[in-house]
């Protein structure tokens, strides 16, 4: 399986001295800051709209992801000898208290036809598994 990964949105690191004692709380990041994600993409060729799908869907969720750490994003094919493609797409998005996981298992999560359409299942599942997180993860 060929996999192309998008690492233009992996997390600088800072050496100036910060607290390292930062609240976490679910705060609003502004709209063109970029969340740290890696999106890769299997059995397919990687395409800006499709990265621009991706960042743009994050930064929908808005602060379900101001605290994200770190993510990775696949976008898989699935039956590629068949003449109707359908595409799955997996994500684990990294929050200071654990990992949201939204895998081939997640109801909203079904393999479409239609990528983008996988990509908006996928996110609709993350925002539903991000409220989850929050609700047992109140900001302090």
């Amino acid at each position: 399986m060929d996999q192309v990964i998008d690492a233009d949105l992996v997390p600088e690191t800072d050496t100036g001295s910060a607290s390292a004692a930062a609240p976490v709380s679910p705060a609003p990041a502004p709209a063109t800051a970029p969340r740290p994600c890696q999106i890769t993409f299997g059995g397919m060729s990687a395409t800006e709209a499709l990265r621009g799908e991706v960042h743009a869907w994050l930064n929908r969720l808005g602060a379900l992801t101001a605290t994200m750490t770190g993510g990775r994003v696949l976008i898989d094919v699935l039956d590629q000898g068949r003449s109707e493609r359908r595409y799955q797409v997996r994500m684990e998005l990294a929050m200071p208290r654990g990992v949201v996981v939204v895998g081939l298992d997640h109801p909203s999560n079904r393999a479409h036809e239609d990528i983008y359409v996988a990509i908006r299942n996928a996110f609709r599942g993350a925002r539903r598994e991000l409220e989850v997180y929050f609700r047992e993860h109140p900001p302090t």
